[in-house]
C-alpha cells in the first residue's frame, strides 16, 4: 500500500467533507434552491460559520485517531484516541452531540471504553473508520486482533451497536479499496464482502442487523443500479443514522467506482448529512484511487492542504514501521 492510497483515503476524506459542509442537513430540493448544486467548495452561505474549502468535524475526528496512531502505535491507540478528541475541544466544528458527549466525559477522566455514546446509532463512527481501515490493510492482522483493535478505537466515542457495525464496515471497506487497483474492481466482491463484514459485527455485537439488513436488500432489489434519488429513498433518507447514511454512501461507491469527482459529487448533492456522507465516499474513494487522482482544483482549494497531507504522510511512517 502506498503513501498515495494512505493520502488518498485520508485527505479523500477531508475533500468530501469540505464539499458537503455547506449543504450539510439541508434536502435535496434545498441543495438545488440554495446552491443550484455542489460542483466546487462554497462557503456555508446561511450558517456563515465556515468558508469555501473549510472542513468539519468529520475531517477533526479522522485526523485525530491517525495523530493518535502516529505517536503512540497500536497498543495505546485507544487512550491515545481519547487525548486527540480532547486536545480538539477549542477548536471543534460542529460536533453532534455523541461526540461532544463523549469527549465531555473523556475530559472528565472517564476511561475510553466507557466514554462512547450508546444512545444513537449515529454515522459518526463509520466516518471516523478510514484509518483503522489503512492500518488494517498495512499491517493484515487475524480477524480477531482487527476486530478487537478497531472496536476499541471506535467505542471511544461512539457504543451504539448499529454505530460500531457500520464503523467496522466502513473500516473493512478501506481496507479492501486500498489494496485493490480500480481496474481490478468488482461490484460483486465488494458488496458480498460488506454484508459478511457488517453482518459478523452485528452477530459480535449481539445487535440488530439494521445495517447488514439494508445492504442486502440494496443488492437484492437492484437499488445499487438505480438513480441517486431512490438509492437515498432505499434507505429511508440520508440523515445522521448509520443505516442510512452509510449504506447510501457504499451504494454510490459501488455504482460508478471508477468516476472520481462525478461519483462524490452525485453523492453530496442527494443532501442530508452530506459532509459525512462526503467524507465516507471520499475516503472509499481515495483508498481506491490515491491522492495524485483528485482533481487539483480539489487540492488547491482544501483548507490546511498540506499539513493534512504532512499528517497523512506521518501515519503512512507509522503503518511501515509496524507491518
Amino acid at each position: 500500500m502506498t503513501d498515495d492510497i494512505v493520502l488518498g483515503a485520508l485527505l479523500g476524506t477531508a475533500v468530501g467533507d469540505a464539499l458537503g459542509m455547506p449543504i450539510e442537513g439541508l434536502s435535496h430540493q434545498n441543495v438545488r434552491t440554495y446552491y443550484l448544486g455542489i460542483k466546487e467548495y462554497r462557503a456555508d452561505e446561511q450558517r456563515k460559520d465556515l468558508d469555501a474549502g473549510q472542513w468539519t468535524d468529520d475531517t477533526q475526528c479522522t485526523f485525530a485517531v491517525a495523530r493518535a496512531y502516529a505517536t503512540a502505535g497500536r497498543g495505546d491507540w485507544p487512550q491515545a484516541a481519547a487525548d486527540a478528541y480532547v486536545a480538539l475541544q477549542p477548536e471543534a466544528r460542529r460536533w453532534g452531540p455523541t461526540t461532544t458527549a463523549a469527549v465531555d466525559r473523556l475530559a472528565d477522566g472517564t476511561a475510553p471504553e466507557d466514554a462512547g455514546g450508546a444512545d444513537r446509532p449515529t454515522d459518526g463512527a463509520a466516518m471516523r473508520a478510514a484509518p483503522l481501515g489503512l492500518w488494517w490493510a498495512a499491517t493484515t492482522p487475524g480477524a480477531d486482533l482487527a476486530w478487537d483493535t478497531i472496536r476499541s478505537v471506535l467505542a471511544v466515542t461512539h457504543r451504539h451497536p448499529v454505530a460500531l457495525a457500520a464503523g467496522w464496515g466502513q473500516a473493512w471497506a478501506v481496507q479492501h479499496l486500498a489494496t485493490t487497483r480500480p481496474d481490478a474492481f468488482t461490484r460483486d466482491a465488494f458488496w458480498t464482502g460488506l454484508v459478511e463484514a457488517t453482518a459478523a459485527a452485528e452477530a459480535r455485537l449481539d445487535g440488530p442487523s439494521a445495517v447488514s439488513d439494508r445492504l442486502r436488500r440494496l443488492r437484492d432489489d437492484g437499488e445499487i443500479d438505480s438513480f441517486p434519488l431512490d438509492v437515498r429513498d432505499a434507505c429511508d433518507g440520508v440523515s445522521v443514522r448509520a443505516d442510512e447514511a452509510w449504506p447510501f454512501a457504499c451504494a454510490m461507491v459501488a455504482r460508478r467506482p471508477h468516476l472520481l469527482e462525478n461519483t462524490l459529487l452525485s453523492g453530496i448533492n442527494v443532501g442530508g448529512d452530506a459532509d459525512t456522507t462526503g467524507a465516507m465516499m471520499g475516503a472509499m474513494l481515495g483508498a481506491l484511487h490515491g491522492w495524485d487522482a483528485f482533481p487539483d482544483a480539489w487540492k488547491d482549494g482544501l483548507e490546511a492542504a498540506d499539513r493534512l497531507a504532512d499528517e497523512a504522510t506521518a501515519f503512512a511512517r507509522a503503518l511501515r514501521s509496524s507491518a
